[in-house]
């Protein structure tokens, strides 16, 4: 059985994550929805794209300035288990917004909590 996991340009992340929360979007063509004489709904898909909203754990300003390295890309390849196969596939996502939390400080150390983003399959 695969076990999750969350990976961005070879750095695992899967330690920090505190939740992955999978979404489909369907992506329809022009002419899709409905008849305004009738009700009726019509649609032709044109492909199925993965969104997840990732929350992580506390990190600490190192862990956290990787993360946004990782994602600086216009494009990120991430490796992480898909409901859908039960299987880690490799897919290329795009985030737009990271909330970068509220930073702490506890015993003199800087922390971040509620660091989360959304993305979404290319």
């Amino acid at each position: 059985m695969p076990l999750p996991i969350f990976r961005i340009n070879n750095h695992d992340y899967t330690e920090y994550v505190q939740e992955l929360k999978p979404s489909r979007n369907d992506l329809d063509k022009d002419g899709s929805g409905r008849n305004i004489l009738n009700g009726l709904m019509y649609r032709t898909r044109i492909a199925t794209k993965l969104k997840y909203n990732v929350a992580f754990c506390r990190l600490t300003p190192e862990i956290l300035q990787q993360l946004e390295s990782d994602m600086d890309s216009e494009f990120v390849s991430i490796t992480m288990l898909v409901a859908r196969s039960n299987a880690q596939e490799t897919r290329t996502y795009y985030t737009s917004t990271i909330n970068e939390g509220v930073q702490r400080s506890i015993d003199g150390n800087v922390y971040y909590d509620g660091v989360n983003f959304d993305i979404t399959e290319r």
